[in-house]
């Protein structure tokens, strides 16, 4: 009976390499009723490059074979970053235990002795891609978590504490090389009185909205985040504080052009920008922030450097 119901999202493609074409034959013919998609390969050097062309889900590679052994190619496989996840299966007429062993070392994780069976064949090669299916599945869950982990829920954005982390290094980074960084803190104006005459929904929808106007206003080697309530931090990257206004005002004026479809509503926002010189981020965040106190001292809806 054919169970492949765990294979749900893709069929999973395996590589089979063996010199001998009656092999690929049989081999082929046994997992194709199975459903799994196949490709082969008749030596090393052809082996390595379906590999890296189409990246398997699992190769059955046979040890003994003309130019390079199937240990030099599961070596070669496994220091190549695309290749190296790749779980290869040892076919092998050898059981010796050395021989084994040596198919281990070379980062093989099972082998199946010639003849195969191909009851047994079949039962490693469903492990083995189970488990691959199980690593996949861990890997982008820890992925999910910690995109969570530096993200702020409702804006996207990433949130404080990432933030924060960032600009440290940064600076770090920056005084290193002899870079230029600059640093922005942004305010909403009155945000209070747009959540008061439109409600908390539409409030959060304006965060939303003015974050996206952000993100989409820096260059993709600076990082923005949400630094608390109606706040955000912008770190400008090998940037000085001249080129970093520039864009301030663009997302500054281009925050005050949106329609909200609320009337005659304009939504502005105030800012203070500071270059780095010998702080730490905490005095230069406390630089952006006594800026953006006079950008809002001197009428709010205005940039300060």
């Amino acid at each position: 009976m054919n169970d492949n119901s765990i294979f749900k999202e893709k069929t999973p493609l395996i590589l089979i390499v063996d010199d001998v074409v009656k092999n690929l034959q049989v081999l082929g013919t046994i997992l194709s009723k199975q459903n799994y998609k196949i490709a082969a390969a008749n030596n090393g050097e052809q082996a390595i490059k379906i590999a890296n062309n189409t990246l398997p889900d699992l190769i059955l590679l046979d040890i003994m074979m003309p130019g390079i052994s199937g240990f030099e190619v599961c070596s070669r496989l496994k220091k190549d970053p695309r290749t190296k996840d790749i779980s290869i299966i040892f076919l092998t007429a050898k059981i010796e235990p050395e021989d084994i062993v040596k198919g281990f070392e070379a980062g093989g994780v099972d082998y199946v002795i010639k003849p195969f069976n191909s009851i047994e064949l079949l039962a490693r090669v469903k492990t083995h891609l189970e488990l691959k299916i199980s690593r996949d599945l861990l890997k982008t869950k820890n992925e999910q978590l910690r995109e969570l982990a530096i993200t702020d829920s409702m804006t996207g954005l990433y949130n404080h504490r990432y933030i924060v982390d960032s600009l440290s290094e940064r600076i770090a980074e920056a005084k290193r090389y002899k870079q230029s960084l600059s640093v922005a803190m942004l305010d909403i104006d009155y945000f209070k009185k747009v959540n008061d005459n439109h409600g908390n929904l539409f409030g959060d929808f304006v965060l939303i909205r003015i974050s996206t106007i952000i993100e989409e206003s820096i260059r993709k080697t600076d990082i923005a985040g949400r630094y608390g309530g109606e706040e955000y931090l912008i770190i400008f990257t090998n940037t000085d504080k001249k080129s970093a206004f520039n864009t301030l005002e663009r997302i500054r004026k281009s925050i005050e052009k949106e329609k909200w479809d609320k009337g005659d509503l304009v939504v502005t926002i105030s800012g203070g920008l500071s270059e780095l010189e010998d702080e730490d981020y905490s005095k230069l965040i406390k630089k952006a922030d006594n800026l953006l106190y006079k950008a809002k001292e001197n009428g709010r809806n205005r940039n300060e450097m």
